[in-house]
């Protein structure tokens, strides 16, 4: 058995956005038990496909966040260095093209991973 909304119920009108409708949504787990959720949307439809999008999406982080950083960089490296290869391939280039293309890569990945690392020490303390 997979999820199942029992009961949604229209809670107010947004005062922010004039068009958006907040609504709490039912939920029936597997497991039988049952969760409410807030849901915004601009109609009933809209708002529990948001509530179907956001599950997807934590379903989907879980999955990413087993994969360890490293497999992540080396794929980063393989995408951007096959496309510059063809990129290069197809035109004529020199080798300080190549070199600043190297660099700033390297440089931008470099950035990415402080930043990463950054917001996990950051955030560790408020993850349960």
């Amino acid at each position: 058995m997979k999820q199942k909304v029992i009961s949604v119920e229209f809670r107010k009108d947004s005062n922010a956005f004039p068009d958006w409708m907040k609504y709490e949504v039912t939920i029936l787990n597997e497991d039988g038990t049952t969760q409410v959720i807030p849901a915004y949307g601009k109609d009933l439809q809209d708002a529990l496909s948001r509530v179907v999008h956001d599950m997807k999406v934590v379903k989907i982080g879980k999955k990413a966040n087993r994969i360890p950083d490293l497999v992540w960089t080396v794929l980063w490296f393989g995408y951007i260095l096959g496309l510059a290869e063809w990129v290069m391939g197809s035109s004529y280039s020199n080798t300080i093209k190549g070199i600043a293309f190297g660099s700033g890569l390297i440089c931008i990945t470099g950035l990415t991973l402080w930043g990463i690392n950054w917001f996990r020490i950051r955030n560790r303390d408020r993850v349960g």
